[in-house]
């Protein structure tokens, strides 16, 4: 039965420059691609995918997570997901002041007409990442106030 469980697994490590952010098993997994959400089960064909600024949703044990990831790249294989990105966070790590902070920064950068194009597609990226992290905090403090459910 052991052998038949670890058969519906497969391991996901998260790694950004700073840290191992998760290692551990998982039943699947949900990646925010160039092309949109990308679903992985256990067994999936080899694979490496453009990951985009956004959620990112797992289950392990029978429990959902969600985090925030940054631009990177996913390798997928049958039964290994491997994710390089800048940046990944849980929603408790997030400050929600300093991202809505840093999403008014990034507006201000896109619409000044003395920037670069260069600066602006920075600027776009900047306005992605932050709007990220704050749905993600939103939903997580929905979860812990049921008086804010839908």
């Amino acid at each position: 039965m052991a052998a038949e469980e670890q058969k519906k697994k497969m391991m996901l490590e998260v790694v950004t420059p700073y840290q191992v952010f998760y290692e551990g098993q998982i039943e699947k997994i949900v990646l925010p691609a160039l092309d949109g959400s990308l679903g992985i089960l256990p067994g999936h064909s080899p694979l490496v995918v453009a990951i985009t600024p956004g959620i990112a949703r797992f289950e392990a044990d029978g429990e959902s997570r969600s985090f925030s990831l940054s631009e990177g790249f996913a390798e997928i294989a049958h039964h290994v997901v491997v994710i390089v990105s800048n940046a990944a966070e849980w929603p408790e790590q997030i400050d929600e002041a300093r991202a809505n902070a840093a999403l008014e920064r990034a507006n201000a950068k896109l619409n000044n007409p003395a920037n670069t194009d260069e600066q602006r597609i920075y600027a776009r990226h900047a306005i992605r990442r932050a709007k990220t992290r704050l749905k993600l905090a939103q939903e997580q403090g929905k979860k812990k106030n049921p008086r804010f459910m839908e």
